[in-house]
């Protein structure tokens, strides 16, 4: 929804961490896939290769400097961890190491939690309203 303010460089870092994130529970679904590929489509941009070996979260996360591209971030983030319905202790762990290293108030990230949610709800229900 707003990673299209993101600069090129932040765009494939912020497709690393979607893939990580979403293999953090060694369950990559197909709702995560179908919501990276959207992802790409918004960032008008082919997907990266995921190599999870040479993978390092806070090299990663240096590359947003600025704050509302870290929230950005954080805010996409919250959408893809809720995309199967359920959020796995792995990727609670990577979402609270983001919020420290980003230096975010704690509490920003319940309102992100609450707000990607109704967002996926409103998007599920698009679906539905097309296939009527």
């Amino acid at each position: 929804m707003f990673l299209n303010r993101l600069s090129m460089a932040e765009k494939e870092a912020f497709l690393a961490l979607a893939h990580h994130i979403a293999h953090a529970d060694n369950d990559f679904s197909v709702d995560e896939e179908v919501l990276i590929a959207k992802y790409c489509m918004e960032m008008q941009m082919d997907d990266i290769e995921y190599d999870e070996a040479n993978f390092n979260l806070f090299s990663i996360l240096d590359t947003f400097e600025q704050d509302s591209h870290q929230k950005i971030v954080l805010l996409e983030l919250m959408a893809l961890v809720y995309a199967d319905g359920v959020i796995a202790k792995e990727e609670q762990h990577t979402i609270d190491a983001i919020i420290e290293h980003f230096e975010l108030n704690p509490n920003l990230a319940i309102i992100y939690r609450e707000w990607s949610k109704n967002i996926l709800s409103l998007f599920t229900q698009g679906e539905a309203l097309i296939h009527i």
